[in-house]
């Protein structure tokens, strides 16, 4: 059974990524005036976090509460008349263009049947969207979705860099099998860091209550100058409370770089490649950490990296690799994916560890592989999520869109598929939990950095 994948969403509102070490620092701007900072992990000084046992054979995820039938909602005719536009572009576009034309073993005309019979019965806005989204879901492929226009909304600001919201400036990680968050990277000017929380924290409640409300939004939400109260914890540390003043964030997402002390090895966190700027600034980070000398070793950490876009994952991909890796495989033709090589700072030639765990997904795997089959990265961590179907986007007539899996991905010499079945398995296994440790404690970066220096 696969783990779904993660629900990242914002300290403000919810967030979704298509689907590190993050640093507990503030995330530095990639330009090349930049100082590096140093790492807060160092060799021969830093203790490694001890990881729960259990992380080897993680738990089955207990079984999706049964499903609210939907209540007959009275609408009218020009609102029942739109329903039924979408949900026929959406059924077509699923049936003409889906990559499993078997539609994982479901009969899709009937399912297609049942749910315009659902719509014709009448179903609020709310409801309506809900029903489509449930539709695309019993598709079981944990990876086409469908959006409302609400959601695109922020989807599109994420893509952009450009995020401007009430909140405290967050982007946070759901923790598997509770309702409680682990901070994932913190926007510049956030009042989290003045306040001394810090990435790798697990937010427990907020205002005495659950992070979200039983709608699924972010009780993190108010308005400009609105107090709200905050249980959380430092890895390893006791429970505390903070109050805060919620302000407007009008921020890009950073990534995060450093260098581990007396060394020459980089270490970049890629938080997620949904945001179009995210492949220049690794191309910044790598003037910046190569200004005055080469490295001796990169650790691109992937491990909460749930995908994004073609063309931010093939920016990146250049930089390390060339030539043909592959293809991406649809009903019809096949893709090839070619790296058209990019050298900074010796990018091409530098010893190269990817860490990867169970919330890497999509492009955040197919970039991982696809580095290891170049010949050019030895992965560390946990086993992969699995699911690294390429989308495409299909947009509905009521400004809402459908994400839907319409490609597979052969790796070259590979059978088409493989890496959906078995995930990346790492060459070294070493599966963390993110609150459970720092960077100045964090596993994988010293298994990596023992790794690139030799170290036994």
């Amino acid at each position: 059974m696969k783990i779904p994948i993660p629900r990242v969403y914002l300290l403000g509102f919810l967030f979704f990524l298509i689907p590190t070490i993050a640093t507990a620092q503030t995330p530095q701007p990639s330009d090349t005036t930049s100082t590096v900072r140093a790492c807060e992990y160092i060799p021969g000084v830093s203790v490694p976090a001890k990881m729960p046992a259990d992380l080897a054979n993680p738990p089955t995820l207990t079984p999706a509460p049964t499903v609210t039938p939907f209540a007959p909602t009275k609408v009218d005719a020009k609102t029942m008349a739109l329903q039924l536009k979408v949900y026929r572009a959406l059924w077509k576009a699923v049936n003409d263009h889906y990559v499993y034309p078997d539609f994982n073993g479901h009969d899709w005309k009937a399912m297609g049947a049942a749910y315009e019979a659902l719509v014709k019965k009448g179903l609020s806005q709310d409801d309506f969207y809900l029903a489509m989204a449930r539709m695309i879901n019993e598709l079981n492929d944990d990876h086409s979705r469908f959006e409302t226009p609400a959601q695109l909304a922020q989807e599109n600001q994420a893509i952009a860099s450009k995020y401007d919201y009430v909140g405290m400036g967050a982007l946070l990680l759901p923790i598997e099998g509770s309702d409680h968050a682990a901070i994932m990277s913190i926007f510049p000017d956030s009042p989290l860091i003045k306040a001394g929380i810090k990435v790798h924290d697990t937010i427990l409640q907020v205002d005495g209550k659950s992070l979200r409300d039983d709608e699924g939004n972010s009780r993190t939400q108010g308005i400009v100058g609105s107090k709200v109260s905050f249980t959380y914890q430092h890895p390893g540390g006791k429970q505390q409370e903070i109050t805060l003043t919620r302000q407007r964030i009008q921020s890009s997402l950073l990534i995060d770089y450093c260098i581990v002390p007396h060394t020459r090895i980089g270490y970049i966190f890629l938080p997620t490649l949904l945001d179009s700027t995210i492949g220049t600034q690794v191309e910044d980070a790598l003037k910046v950490m190569t200004r005055d000398q080469p490295l001796q070793g990169l650790v691109l950490d992937n491990r909460v990296n749930t995908g994004g876009l073609t063309t931010t994952a093939q920016t990146i991909m250049n930089l390390f690799a060339s030539g043909y890796q592959g293809d991406f495989v649809s009903r019809t033709r096949k893709q090839p994916l070619n790296l058209r090589p990019k050298d900074i700072g010796g990018s091409q030639t530098v010893p190269l560890v990817i860490l990867v765990d169970t919330y890497t997904a999509s492009y955040g795997e197919i970039m991982s592989g696809v580095l290891r089959l170049a010949g050019r990265a030895t992965i560390i961590g946990g086993t992969t999520l699995g699911n690294v179907e390429r989308l495409s986007a299909y947009d509905m007539p009521d400004g809402s869109r459908l994400w839907l899996a319409s490609q597979t991905f052969q790796p070259r010499g590979e059978a088409n598929g493989i890496w959906e079945e078995t995930g990346i398995i790492p060459d070294i296994s070493l599966p963390t939990r993110w609150e459970r440790f720092t960077e100045a404690t964090d596993p994988a970066l010293a298994r990596a950095v023992d790794f690139l220096t030799g170290a036994k």
